[in-house]
């Protein structure tokens, strides 16, 4: 009797110490499954940060980076039309003081062609040439036109009257140099040719760092449902980041309240930056869709996950 008890107690002393081993390895099993989802949190935010970077330098390229952006939008803005209407007001103004009548700026501002005059001007500044502004056509024509009415009027052309001309020219050019400047150019000229490649290295890193990120947590989670789960977290959050900058600006009416001159300047400016956020609007739709198929992939995943 004693010899079965004492095998009776030993049976319960190796059950106690193997049910005390199972709960230690459960513990530590616990433990481990608390930290792993931690790191794939942040991967995840790590994957929507970059997201955002990336969104920021691709909005660059299609926008500041590119010609075509801007002369679309003054195109859309009847940006044209405008500065031809301004410049004949100016002229207009500098031709009372200078004794003609004030038909011949009207006549001279809408026969020039002040839409090939503003394209050269932004092919310049994205070319890279210091010299923005090219008045030589604009000063020859404008000479030719003055002789041309004084001709037509039988004004005798003196030397005075030359340098007075010459004086008027000089003058009229100024204002055409102002008028179809745009002041920020002047402010990011600098940075467009030099960040140019760069910018270009920048969304290829970016770019591979999202692909690596993205590998890191679909090729370590051993269920399906947990790699979507986290892609779309990343995906959202990349979706949510995007349009922040935009909703910001555009809450605070930091663009409407610029003071500008003219205008012409004015609509640009404005139709320039409604349309460049509208390239973030667009970044933020194609994460959310993509975050959208990632949900989509874990709810099915995970329907297969709890009924096996």
């Amino acid at each position: 009797m004693p010899e079965n008890q004492k095998e009776h107690e030993s049976e319960v002393q190796s059950t106690n110490e193997s049910e005390e081993h199972e709960h230690e390895h459960h513990h530590h099993r616990r433990k481990k499954s608390k930290l792993k989802p931690l790191l794939y949190c942040v991967m995840a935010f790590f994957l929507s940060f970059v997201l955002f970077l990336l969104s920021i330098c691709m909005v660059l390229r299609f926008t500041v980076f590119s010609k075509d952006f801007m002369l679309n939008t003054m195109d859309s803005k009847g940006y044209y039309s405008m500065v031809r209407y301004e410049l004949q007001s100016c002229l207009t103004d500098l031709v009372y003081a200078s004794g003609f009548e004030p038909e011949f700026a009207v006549s001279f501002a809408n026969g020039y062609d002040v839409k090939k005059a503003v394209e050269s001007y932004v092919n310049s500044f994205y070319a890279g040439d210091n010299n923005l502004v090219d008045t030589t056509e604009f000063k020859q024509k404008l000479y030719a036109e003055v002789q041309n009415y004084a001709t037509q009027n039988g004004i005798e052309l003196t030397s005075d009257s030359e340098d007075n001309i010459i004086y008027f020219v000089n003058e009229a050019a100024n204002i055409y140099t102002d008028q179809i400047s745009i002041p920020f150019f002047s402010v990011i000229g600098k940075y467009i040719d030099d960040f140019n490649n760069t910018l270009n290295i920048i969304i290829g890193v970016l770019t591979v760092l999202i692909l690596g990120i993205s590998g890191v947590i679909f090729f370590t989670n051993r269920y399906k449902h947990r790699r979507y789960k986290y892609i779309c977290y990343g995906l959202a959050g990349g979706a949510l980041a995007s349009v922040v900058i935009p909703v910001f600006i555009s809450a605070s009416n930091i663009i409407s309240k610029i003071n500008i001159s003219t205008r012409s300047l004015y609509n640009l400016f404005v139709g320039y930056f409604t349309n460049l956020f509208n390239y973030f609007y667009t970044c933020s739709a194609v994460f959310a869709v993509l975050a959208l198929i990632a949900f989509l992939l874990y709810v099915k995943y995970y329907e297969k996950y709890r009924t096996a």
